[in-house]
């Protein structure tokens, strides 16, 4: 009589088999990591440090956007405007003395003392990587912002309202309340606030209720930003984002532009604590302590 049913190995290897079959089917989660910009998934978004931001200076966590994973490193450039500050007061120190060197500026010197105690701790600070002569905190470069790889590199040009720049806003960035609104301006933070007050061009640059320039509606109400280059049109000027969303130039003395930090940030040494990595839910991280 001939019996039904399996016989043999396959059997005992019927388990084995299944668990391998659900496991390609439904792969266990990947535990969640910071990742570099792709055309697929857009980017991942990480807050680190703290910084004023509301109109009154609360003090709120900075939020990045990751630019790149590369080289051991995370490339992070500020989401908004965090503050308006000169990139360098004197002008003709910017052209003759310095020529534009950022590293030698007002604004890296800012940078990398008063704002870096005020928007990181210790431990944070430890976990950022410096980027030659500039420091831990810089602005980006022309060809950063050019870098279609990080997602960036697309402008408007001559094109404007209000929807389309949002829709696809290009290098155009938002200043937060705190820096569009005063960010703790003083009028003696400068050696020669009396040069600050004209340009290259002549022109006055008075100093209005805000601090960080507006444009208007028909632009979305974006703001300019600095990036770390100087102009090769006029060695008293910096290269800077302006209306168009495309990079133009202004006098390095101008205290009504803003900054929009960048840092590279340590592969090793922090944890993912909570969040899914998006704008509207950025990820937290800590640090981690042997």
């Amino acid at each position: 009589m001939r019996r039904s049913g399996l016989r043999g190995p396959l059997p005992r290897l019927l388990p084995l088999i299944l668990v391998l079959l659900f496991s390609f089917i439904f792969p266990a989660s990947a535990e969640p990591a910071l990742a570099g910009y792709s055309r697929e998934a857009g980017y991942t978004y990480v807050q680190l440090g703290r910084y004023p931001q509301t109109a009154e200076g609360e003090v709120r966590p900075i939020l990045w956007r990751v630019l790149a994973a590369e080289d051991g490193r995370y490339i992070l450039l500020s989401e908004y405007i965090l503050l308006a500050r000169c990139l360098h007061a004197d002008l003709k120190d910017y052209r003759d003395g310095i020529k534009g060197d950022f590293a030698k500026t007002d604004l890296c010197a800012f940078l990398n003392g008063e704002f870096a105690s005020a928007a990181f701790t210790g431990a944070e600070l430890s976990l950022l990587l410096p980027l030659e002569d500039y420091g831990k905190i810089f602005l980006p470069s022309a060809k950063d912002l050019e870098n279609r790889d990080y997602g960036l590199g697309v402008t408007l040009k001559s094109v404007k309202g209000k929807n389309k720049i949002l829709k696809d806003p290009g290098l155009r960035a938002w200043g937060t309340e705190w820096a569009i609104k005063n960010n703790g301006f003083d009028p003696n933070e400068y050696n020669n606030p009396k040069q600050k007050l004209t340009g290259s061009s002549g022109k006055p640059m008075p100093l209005h209720d805000l601090r960080l320039f507006v444009y208007s509606e028909q632009w979305a109400n974006h703001s300019p930003y600095w990036t770390r280059d100087p102009s090769s049109a006029d060695g008293r000027q910096g290269r800077v984002i302006k209306a168009h969303g495309t990079i133009g130039r202004l006098e390095a003395g101008r205290d009504n532009i803003g900054v929009r930090p960048m840092i590279l940030l340590a592969r090793d040494g922090f944890e993912i604590l909570s969040g899914a990595g998006t704008l509207e839910d950025p990820f937290t991280v800590g640090i981690i302590t042997e």
